[in-house]
């Protein structure tokens, strides 16, 4: 791809730069020169879409946050040794390493029925409600989305395997970026203690306890089994929005579920007055997927599959 023009990269680092208006200048002056490089390196390797710059430089305020989550995560790749390919068309990324190649396809929720005092910084003291549903329902919407754009919608709009560009025998995971659903908490944790990700596709609720009709104490503690998410109508009322999705057969081509939290203070290097900024991740596997991936391929800290009997569905951590 030709090198965009250096106005959008200049437009790209007041905006990047107006986001770190309020940290120490030098630490202002490590974190752009550190997108500033990325940019580049993003362009010059060819993963750039043709509209990226613009987006980058001009876009709404959402387009700029989900063009910078991909360059985001193209880096987090490179640093643990993927090599990564792009076309015009089809999923975000190709990632290969060790001789597994896997597509990747990103989406960054925009916080869509979230409360904004929840997003924003707050200095206000108490117990805070933790929006769980909003942000899983955020999650099921993303899910489907890109589950769409692999498989075709409504047998009018064909998907990426239709076309050709994800081969039946390839691996397609499914990235969500949840860097836009938190404020004051960063996690990728829901309700159940578990990621948000593996509730919204292992049918995963909140832990509930067993009680002794007799004793009244507890016997035993599980999770409670969540199929459906209820969602608001604007005209009222409520619908079931799924959240079973790795045990449906309609998503066996999809492989995993890889929750993330993409940071850019992960682009400073550690010092005596700073530790080391992380993106959060955890893999979910589904356990029916036609296309597996190794477990532990993708950089998380946390590789998740289900476990399904007739009469449980289990999480279990790799």
């Amino acid at each position: 791809m030709s090198k965009p023009p250096a106005s959008l990269k200049t437009a790209f680092l007041a905006r990047a730069g107006n986001r770190w208006a309020q940290a120490e200048p030098a630490l202002r002056l490590n974190i752009l020169n550190a997108l500033s490089d990325l940019f580049d390196e993003f362009h010059q390797r060819g993963l750039a879409d043709p509209h990226c710059a613009q987006r980058l430089a001009k876009g709404s305020d959402l387009e700029h946050l989900q063009r910078v989550a991909e360059m985001l995560l193209a880096k987090h790749l490179w640093d643990h040794g993927f090599s990564l390919t792009s076309g015009r068309a089809g999923p975000d990324f190709r990632a290969s390493k060790d001789g597994y190649s896997v597509w990747v396809e990103l989406v960054t929720p925009e916080p869509k029925g979230i409360d904004p005092a929840w997003l924003g910084p707050s200095h206000q003291e108490g117990v805070w409600t933790y929006p769980h549903e909003a942000i899983a329902l955020r999650y099921t919407s993303a899910l489907k989305e890109k589950h769409e754009k692999l498989v075709g919608r409504d047998g009018n709009k064909p998907g990426y395997l239709t076309q050709g560009i994800v081969r039946q025998g390839e691996p397609y995971v499914i990235a969500i970026n949840q860097h836009l659903l938190h404020g004051r908490c960063p996690s990728l944790g829901g309700i159940s203690q578990v990621p948000v990700a593996g509730e919204v596709v292992y049918a995963i609720g909140p832990q509930q306890l067993h009680l002794s009709a007799a004793t009244g104490k507890v016997v035993h503690a599980d999770h409670s089994h969540r199929p459906l998410l209820q969602k608001v109508k604007p005209a009222g009322g409520c619908v079931g929005v799924p959240a079973d999705s790795f045990l449906n057969p309609a998503y066996d081509p999809v492989s995993a579920v890889w929750a993330l939290d993409l940071q850019e203070a992960a682009l400073l290097a550690p010092s005596k007055e700073r530790l080391a900024h992380v993106h959060l991740a955890a893999t979910i596997h589904n356990v029916r997927a036609t296309n597996r991936v190794p477990s532990h391929l993708l950089p998380s800290q946390e590789d998740w599959i289900g476990e399904v009997t007739a009469s449980s569905i289990t999480l279990k951590r790799l």
